[in-house]
């Protein structure tokens, strides 16, 4: 029995992300459709090609964590020091990677059916507004000045590594999350008795 027409995108995008990620690029709107219980006619009104469909289900956006960050920076009377403030962006950032490079993997062994512009524009602003995070955090004195620019990749190429070995199935022994996080900080924003003396 088909499910009511009140179906959601987002919930049909859910169903063909769980399906392409356990099935791959083989695995059919069919497949999609069933899991929402609806027919096939409903997912092809809303996403026309089975390519926009993957497309679409492959790309996730983490507009509303980043936002809910920036909130939380300038909630009045709230003083973060510069470790507390990087470690809530590397917090935002390891929860969204670990949701992404799975979609990630799957778009990139499918070049022909991504969206390569998109995903240069939004890998841009990433860098861009990390690498803005950092000037703020460097003019304020509460980071170690560097180029923000490379300040800005090798802290987005850590955290998605770490999720990259974790969605492959891999571990650091002995080293959590946390851990990982609070090395990282340190690279950038090392505890006053590691600082340089100038």
């Amino acid at each position: 029995m088909a499910r009511p027409q009140g179906i959601t995108d987002e919930e049909v995008l859910a169903a063909a992300r769980a399906v392409f990620l356990a099935k791959g690029i083989s695995a059919t709107v069919e497949e999609v459709a069933e899991r929402c219980h609806v027919g096939v006619a409903t997912i092809f009104r809303r996403f026309p090609t089975k390519a926009g469909l993957f497309t679409a289900a492959m790309t996730v956006s983490n507009d509303a964590e980043w936002a809910r960050f920036l909130e939380r920076r300038a909630e009045p009377g709230r003083r973060l020091t510069g470790r507390e403030s990087l470690l809530d962006l590397a917090q935002v950032m390891l929860d969204f990677s670990k949701k992404m490079v799975p979609l990630f993997m799957m778009k990139m062994s499918n070049p022909s059916v991504g969206d390569r512009e998109n995903a240069i524009k939004r890998s841009t602003w990433i860098l861009g507004a990390v690498g803005e995070l950092f000037s703020q955090e460097m003019a304020a004195g509460r980071m170690l000045e560097m180029d923000p620019r490379v300040a800005a990749l090798v802290w987005i190429g850590a955290i998605r590594q770490l999720a990259m070995f974790e969605t492959l199935g891999c571990s650091v022994d002995g080293l959590s999350h946390d851990d990982f996080l609070e090395g990282l900080v340190d690279m950038f924003c090392p505890p006053a008795a590691k600082r340089r003396k100038k």
